[in-house]
């Protein structure tokens, strides 16, 4: 009886157990996603490539997991977390294996592709897990200790998975992350429960199969936190990941004339700092739902668009301390980013919360792949294409295609926050 009762109270230890075993397939998720960030330089020189070209290694990935969310979410709400995160290692190891062994830039672009599939299917699912297991008071903060741990996959990118590149070469690298994978997926099946109330490992799926799955879809999006939270990671996460996953190391060796390990350093600095700014929001959120999340969003996109504006209008290469505000500013939109998660789940009935979750999720990726694809045709545009050709004009050319997006990021957000605030306030009563 007591054994029963621990298994099934929420925020215990073995709450913490599954989190942490969800920790684990989304940290290999953030290690595969950022791993052209330390190889996209040697993947121009590895496959001839443009800058377009380049792009698109990113571009498909995004694209892909953009346009998986709403079908990872339906089926979340119909298999589960555990199904999912296992079956996102695989693919993305298999993704992984792909781009190890392709001849041809194309080829290796399909396994990016592939990646994105699996990577679609993982972080929405921790989050399940984190509703599931936790009382709703702590799951702001546990989101935002999730993206904060998943983090350190950029660590892993950038020092780990970079040395071993350099050492072993293309193949046995990308290989080495594909057998990870594997043995991620394995650990995944072997131990996570979706829910506290289940007796085993089975999942037990809800009634209605998977077009009552669908049709709670509809009844996600009609919910304006749903929206609101889709805002939220559009206008708050692109410029982090654009500097991040593909363009932060060129641009800041054309623009700022740092040595590649300076630039390394830096991009790294900005896990560190995320580490402080997740738990501190993931706080705010929790104890002041209603204005505070606001505040944090519109502080964020205004902070990043203010020292953006800076870097453009004067020369370079700027002070070290301006170039540490702004990469405090483009991290805090990781963080801010979650708190999209935070009015989905408190906007949406439980048994739609993946559907809904998946549909926010959208929002940053979809941003981040006209980001990366648009940041290598202004490239091209230019005549800057490839790697030897970028110059500081041609990157902050580039970089100006920011700006849009920020613009209608912040259009949507305000026009769906005060709907969304009418619900929560009534929800609380």
């Amino acid at each position: 009886m007591n054994e029963t009762k621990n298994a099934t109270r929420l925020g215990g230890p073995k709450a913490y157990a599954m989190w942490g075993m969800g920790l684990l397939g989304y940290l290999f998720a953030v290690v595969c996603r950022s791993s052209m960030s330390a190889a996209g330089i040697e993947a121009a020189n590895h496959f001839h490539t443009t800058s377009t070209a380049l792009s698109g290694f990113l571009y498909l990935q995004l694209f892909v997991y953009a346009l998986m969310q709403v079908p990872a979410g339906v089926l979340l709400d119909r298999f589960g977390a555990r199904a999912l995160i296992a079956s996102g290692g695989l693919l993305m190891a298999a993704g992984q294996s792909m781009m190890a062994v392709a001849p041809v830039a194309w080829m290796a672009v399909a396994g990016r592709g592939v990646v994105g599939l699996g990577d679609a299917l993982v972080f929405i699912s921790v989050v399940r897990l984190i509703s599931a297991w936790f009382p709703a008071r702590q799951a702001p903060l546990l989101t935002q200790l999730t993206s904060v741990t998943g983090g350190l996959g950029q660590i892993i990118s950038l020092y780990p998975f970079a040395w071993l590149l350099r050492l072993t070469g293309w193949r046995a690298a990308f290989l080495v992350s594909a057998g990870t994978g594997v043995l991620v997926a394995a650990a995944i099946l072997l131990s996570v429960r979706d829910d506290p109330r289940q007796s085993s490992r089975h999942h037990e799926r809800p009634e209605g199969g998977l077009a009552a799955a669908v049709r709670g879809f509809g009844t996600a999006l009609r919910s304006p936190g749903t929206i609101c939270g889709f805002f939220v990671h559009f206008s708050t996460w692109f410029p982090i990941n654009m500097m991040n996953q593909l363009w932060g190391l060129p641009f800041l060796l054309a623009v700022e004339g740092w040595s590649r390990e300076t630039a390394t350093a830096y991009l790294g600095m900005g896990v560190v700092i995320n580490m402080v700014f997740g738990p501190v929001m993931g706080r705010l959120a929790g104890v002041h739902p209603i204005h505070g999340r606001a505040a944090v969003v519109y502080a964020s996109v205004g902070a990043q668009i203010a020292l953006w504006t800076v870097l453009f209008l004067t020369p370079g290469p700027h002070p070290m301390w301006f170039m540490v505000l702004l990469l405090v500013a483009m991290t805090s939109g990781g963080p801010a980013s979650n708190i999209a998660m935070d009015y989905v789940r408190d906007t949406n009935r439980p048994e739609v919360l993946g559907a809904a979750t998946g549909f926010a999720n959208t929002g940053g990726f979809l941003s981040s792949t006209v980001i990366f694809l648009g940041f290598g045709v202004l490239l091209d545009a230019q005549g800057a294409t490839d790697p030897s050709l970028y110059t500081d004009h041609a990157m902050r050319v580039a970089a100006l295609i920011q700006y849009p997006l920020w613009a209608v990021g912040l259009v949507g957000f305000t026009l769906m926050l005060r709907p969304t605030l009418r619900l929560i306030r009534a929800r609380r009563g």
